[in-house]
Formats: C-alpha cells, sequence, structure tokens
C-alpha cells in the first residue's frame, strides 16, 4: 500500500463534506487503522432527504446516514446494508431509504437529531464519529454566472449552467460543538471529493466551522473530484478548485492537494507548488465507477499526505504513462483525455 511505517492507529482525522465522496474517505481511512470523524453537510434538500426535511421539518439524514453506514463495524454488515436498503415502490414510501425512515423514526422518538446520531452510531458499532456540522435548519441558495437566483441544493445541483456563488440561510448558522472540537483537536482535515458548491462550501460558512479549521493545526488537505460536474463546476481546474475554497474562508490555509490524472494539468500544479502547496497526483478513478474514486486508492494515498514525510509512488502526470505499462490503460486514457463528467452527489 504505502512504504510509510509509522503507526497511523492513533491519528486524529477529520473529514469534512456530504455525498458520495465523504463516505469513501471514512473508508480509505479505515483501511488504515484510522478512527476518522466525519463533519458532514446539512444542505440536502433532495430525494428522502427533502421529501423528510419538508414533511417532518427534520435535519437531512441522508448524508448522516451514507457516513454511519460506512463506518459500520464487519459484525454490523448485514445492518448496514439493511439501512441503505431504498424501496422502489410503494404509495409514500417509494424512493425512501429505510436508514432515512430509522432516523427520521429516532429523532421523533429522542427529540433530537443529535441523539438519534448517537443512537445509531451505537447500534451500528461506528467506528469513528459521524457529526453534523450544525444541528440547526438551514437552506442554500445561489446564483449561477448568467446572475439567475437559485433556491436549495438540490436545484444548484441540477443547474445547467456553472455556478457563481452560494450562501446559507441563516447566515449565522451554530455549528455543532462537537464538530468544531474535533476540527481543533486534528491531526489532519480532510476536505472530501464531491459538490463543491453542495456539499463543501455549506460547512465552510458556518462560521465557527471554518474559524475552527483556520485555527486548527491540523493539515488542511482537499481531495480533488475526479471530474467536474456539468453545469455547476463547468471547466473548473484544480487551481479554480484552490480558489473557491480560499474565497469561502480557507485562505492560504490549504497544505495539500490529491489529484486523480484526470484532473492533473501543469499550469494548475506550478502555481498550486508556487504557493507551498503540496502536489500529489495518482490513479484515484474507480472501475466500477469512472466518475468516482476508488477508496484502496484513496487508502494509498492518503499516508503520503498526512505524513509529510512520506514519498509517493509519482507526483506528476507522468506517473498517468507508467499505469498503462502496467495494464490500467483505460485510466491511463481517462486521465491523459481529461473528460469531465458529471458526479454524481448524495
Amino acid at each position: 500500500m504505502n512504504n510509510c511505517s509509522e503507526n497511523l492507529n492513533e491519528h486524529k482525522l477529520v473529514a469534512l463534506g456530504g455525498g458520495t465522496g465523504l463516505p469513501l474517505v471514512l473508508l480509505a481511512a479505515r483501511t488504515l487503522g484510522i478512527l476518522p470523524t466525519a463533519v458532514v453537510t446539512m444542505a440536502d434538500d433532495g430525494g428522502s432527504t427533502g421529501r423528510l426535511r419538508r414533511e417532518l421539518s427534520m435535519l437531512p439524514p441522508g448524508d448522516v446516514r451514507n457516513c454511519l453506514t460506512a463506518l459500520a463495524s464487519p459484525e454490523r454488515a448485514e445492518i448496514a446494508r439493511l439501512t441503505n436498503h431504498r424501496f422502489d415502490e410503494g404509495e409514500g414510501i417509494a424512493g425512501h431509504s429505510l436508514g432515512n425512515l430509522m432516523l427520521a423514526a429516532a429523532t421523533d422518538d429522542l427529540g433530537s437529531f443529535e441523539q438519534a446520531v448517537k443512537l445509531f452510531e451505537d447500534m451500528l458499532q461506528v467506528q469513528g464519529r459521524v457529526l453534523p456540522s450544525t444541528l440547526e435548519d438551514l437552506t442554500l441558495h445561489g446564483f449561477d454566472r448568467s446572475g439567475e437566483e437559485i433556491y436549495g441544493q438540490a436545484s444548484l445541483t441540477c443547474s445547467p449552467r456553472a455556478i457563481a456563488e452560494v450562501e446559507i440561510n441563516p447566515k449565522n448558522v451554530t455549528a455543532n460543538r462537537e464538530a468544531v472540537d474535533a476540527l481543533l483537536q486534528a491531526d489532519s482535515i480532510i476536505i472530501a471529493p464531491g459538490s463543491l458548491f453542495t456539499s463543501i462550501i455549506p460547512n465552510l460558512q458556518i462560521p465557527d466551522i471554518s474559524a475552527a479549521i483556520n485555527q486548527s493545526k491540523a493539515r488542511v488537505i482537499y481531495c480533488c473530484n475526479i471530474a467536474n460536474m456539468k453545469g455547476e463546476t463547468a471547466n473548473y481546474t484544480a487551481w479554480d478548485y484552490i480558489v473557491t475554497l480560499e474565497r469561502y474562508g480557507l485562505k492560504d490555509r490549504i497544505d495539500a492537494i490529491l489529484l486523480p490524472y484526470s484532473m492533473h494539468d501543469e499550469e494548475s500544479v506550478q502555481r498550486l507548488e508556487a504557493k507551498g502547496i503540496q502536489v500529489v497526483t495518482t490513479a484515484l478513478v474507480s472501475a466500477d465507477a469512472r466518475q468516482r474514486h476508488d477508496e484502496h486508492k484513496l487508502a494509498s494515498a492518503l499516508p503520503a499526505l498526512i505524513q509529510p514525510s512520506c514519498q509517493p509512488a509519482s507526483d506528476d502526470a507522468a506517473g498517468a504513462l507508467a499505469n498503462s505499462q502496467n495494464g490500467n490503460q483505460d485510466e491511463a486514457r481517462y486521465a491523459l483525455g481529461n473528460q469531465p463528467v458529471e458526479e454524481t452527489d448524495n
């Protein structure tokens, strides 16, 4: 996996984000023996989650559920699988996942979403922590580059035009204290792949969350998407992602970026390195879902980022050519072609 011998069991890793990207980082961390903490966005309003928010006035359960099942102990794997079961039919229940309904029931029974999440942590014997970034209700809206205002996370994700800016409402939402403490005590903070404007930035717009990241002594690492999302981040380069994150509270705070070959370009790398940002480029594409990261490849790449003394196997796009010689011809062609595809975000 990696020639670093340092023991990571005590490493305090916090991963921040939502959607499908955050659980993959958590799975990668568990592969390394780390007990990670997830700080999860509370902006989701699509699908089953959106229906439950509207009908029950509860906090969004979907992204939290995905993180809980990702960190479930092997002994609870069957329960985790059932928790992710989604009903295909049935009046009023079609489209809902069982876990979302169970979190809704637990919230109603216990009177608190926070307590419902802790109940699930116990039930699934979660190996780590799952913390909502806030325990207060918030909504997301923004503007595309034509100036049109867009309301809601789901609508922003589906925008046919690139997003110019987003904003949470209310602006002064209070952060989850446990999430703030985890960030302040972290050894490394991973900004997970996923929707930049609807999974990552809503966390950073919570004042105490961005303040905690800036005050923390942790290394801050951005795990770049495999591809740009159609509309939302059309034509973004690695440099554009970092500039946008800096605009939303992380000015001069990102220490490293993990790039898939598909997002590697020399101009971005030179500009990032000139800012003192460590750049690691390596194979990350999943063979099963080409728009997503492979958790095992992520696990191989992480030690070189969270432990600066580690040396990655390759750190530039030329490594893509080596992949073709090692039998990964499809990934090498995908990398060198740099063809953006839509990244599915939950």
